[in-house]
């Protein structure tokens, strides 16, 4: 059984795997109910608790308390970092293809990756590569980025587009009610 210094510290370094592991799973775009982030979410806590200094009932809530919340607090801070870098490449993602069209006039060719271009690209994340990925192909290149629930594709022709997402209203809404018999009205 180890002693009470080296418990302590492996019960420290668990509690910041904890965190990290957290914010890792939630960088990657992955749902707090998915099987990776569940058996995050409950063993590593436990290991936290098994290897806590002191083995009685305080302490031990205590720890596991601790290590699941650290372990939920990282992940919502690696969610939130993911969705910015999307943001960002939603609202950046033109001035990356617009920089590809630049190089391609002075350089006659696209570039084999993105970092040979001279901005600042969007979709950075601390601990996931970039967002925005790029695929060179002859004359023409594939940039992307995805979330968990949709994929922005581009290309030297094609913007960036929303998918078309078709709303078929089959009745009126509180708002639209008063004004369904004005002839006026066109939704």
């Amino acid at each position: 059984m180890l002693s009470t210094p080296y418990r302590k510290f492996a019960s420290a370094f668990l509690l910041a795997g904890t965190g990290l592991t957290g914010f890792w799973l939630g960088e990657g775009f992955l749902p707090l109910i998915s099987s990776w982030v569940l058996l995050a979410l409950i063993g590593l806590p436990l290991a936290t608790a098994a290897l806590a200094p002191r083995h009685d009932s305080f302490h031990l809530r205590t720890t596991l308390l601790a290590a699941t919340l650290l372990f939920i607090g990282a992940w919502f801070t690696g969610q939130t970092v993911a969705g910015r870098a999307f943001d960002d490449c939603l609202a950046r993602g033109e001035e990356v293809r617009q920089a590809l069209g630049s190089y391609r006039l002075q350089q006659g060719q696209f570039p084999q990756q993105l970092s040979d271009l001279a901005i600042d690209l969007p979709g950075q994340r601390l601990l996931h590569a970039t967002l925005l990925t790029y695929q060179p192909k002859e004359g023409d290149y594939r940039l992307s980025f995805a979330n968990t629930l949709v994929e922005h594709v581009a290309n030297a022709r094609y913007p960036f587009l929303l998918p078309e997402i078709e709303t078929i209203l089959e009745s009126p809404t509180a708002l639209e009610a008063p004004f369904q018999n004005d002839p006026e009205f066109d939704p």
